[in-house]
């Protein structure tokens, strides 16, 4: 079973990456003499010199990161931001680097396209930027990647999972969250095989991540024998879904699968509990509704619903140790708020072992990180022990651990049903 799903996973990423991110351009050759070789003078503290970051003593490493603190998933893109910060704070308590210190340098992607172009235009104008942890969106990503891979800063998404976010296209684009081509795969094959169902319907909310995810699950539930009587998108920030379950009702499928974030979530499963076809229909969704936000929203109407989400293989004494900082700084349990805290402080150590692997000093006690070895050494990542497992990228830059994780609202809390390993 688990080749089988492994294998069309595969073939669903080669179906989706004719979407893929652009080439990124090429690094100019100006031919001159290596930044460590430069008179001190010459030059600016903390600046990009022919290709590299050149920080001087008592600054810091500047680590970019693109987070939703606004737009539809605010809590969790808090969640994500503070694990990030507890990253750095852990890297610094451990010494830094070679005597420097790491900072975070937080900007709000709004899990939008067009404010992901914005903060990718000011980290690309921002010489003392070394990396980036985000995208938290598909969509804020997708909004990323052309002006990054341009300005050769490479990034870690610790939660953007459409399957282009990464291709062989873009040498920049990297992630420790898993891909929706398996999490859709994984969802219809529990809907198809574990539920026994044969007839369902999908909506998506037309984000890049929520439409991306719902093809791949109707793709895949299709390919399983099943039926998708009715494929509906509705629009992030919509409130009334009652049109469009009127119609999916006249079909009285057995399940509604919705690709998309927790408050749309939570809305059509209350008001499915309204709409004459849909009294026994199942409601499922994915990571962007596995949140409180999405149990406070649905009410009484999340019982027996499933979502899945992308976990890692996390080591139970590490993140509690984690949760324990999280809670003593911020005052909140960090499932609270989102679930992508232990992929945020991965994507942060990703960077950070990285640049430790290509930093160097030059003559004049600067700390220099040549971009292009930087970009190589992300990817190079291998056998890192992260706070979701094991790290290890690929060719693309797909650098997750673990598998999918299938839940269940039982007595209004997530109680997991299922589970399936990548390891």
């Amino acid at each position: 079973m688990q080749k089988r799903l492994m294998m069309f996973a595969l073939l669903v990423v080669v179906a989706l990456a004719l979407a893929a991110c652009p080439a990124p351009a090429a690094p100019a050759d100006s031919g001159a003499a290596p930044a460590a070789d430069a008179p001190a003078a010459d030059m600016a503290d903390s600046a990009s010199t022919e290709g590299a970051v050149v920080i001087a003593p008592g600054e810091t490493i500047r680590i970019g990161n693109s987070v939703a603190l606004t737009g539809p998933i605010p809590d969790p893109g808090l969640d994500i931001r503070q694990s990030a910060e507890l990253a750095v704070d852990d890297l610094n308590a451990a010494g830094g680097f070679e005597g420097f210190q790491f900072e975070l340098v937080v900007e709000d992607g709004a899990c939008s396209g067009d404010q992901g172009t914005v903060v990718a235009n000011k980290f690309a104008a921002d010489e003392t930027i070394v990396a980036v942890s985000g995208g938290t969106c598909s969509g804020e990503t997708f909004g990323l990647i052309p002006i990054l891979s341009e300005a050769r800063i490479p990034f870690v998404s610790p939660s953007a999972t459409n399957p282009n976010v990464t291709s062989a296209d873009c040498d920049v684009c990297n992630r420790v969250a898993l891909s929706d081509a398996l999490q859709g795969l994984i969802d219809a094959t529990y809907a198809r095989e574990t539920l026994g169902l044969d007839n369902v319907a999908v909506m998506h909310d037309n984000s890049d991540y929520g439409k991306g995810l719902a093809e791949v699950f109707q793709a895949a539930f299709e390919e399983q024998g099943g039926t998708v009587a009715d494929f509906e998108g509705v629009q992030v920030g919509d409130t009334d879904f009652r049109a469009a379950l009127a119609k999916i009702g006249a079909s009285a499928p057995q399940l509604i699968f919705f690709g998309g974030y927790s408050t749309e979530a939570g809305l059509i499963a209350q008001q499915m509990t309204e709409t004459p076809g849909l009294e026994e229909t199942v409601f499922m969704s994915d990571d962007g509704a596995y949140t409180q936000q999405y149990l406070d929203t649905a009410g009484a109407a999340a019982e027996g619903s499933y979502v899945s989400f992308v976990a890692g293989a996390t080591d139970p004494e590490s993140m509690n140790v984690f949760v324990q900082k999280y809670l003593e700084k911020y005052g909140v349990e960090p499932t609270e708020l989102g679930p992508f805290h232990g992929q945020s402080y991965d994507s942060v150590m990703v960077i950070a072992d990285a640049i430790k692997r290509v930093g160097t000093i030059d003559g004049n006690g600067n700390l220099v990180i040549d971009r292009e070895e930087l970009i190589q050494a992300i990817r190079a990542t291998e056998n890192l022990e992260g706070l979701t497992g094991t790290l290890t990228c690929n060719e693309i830059g797909e650098c997750g651990a673990g598998g999918i994780q299938i839940f269940q609202v039982q007595g209004g809390e997530w109680v997991q049903v299922s589970g399936f390993g990548l390891e």
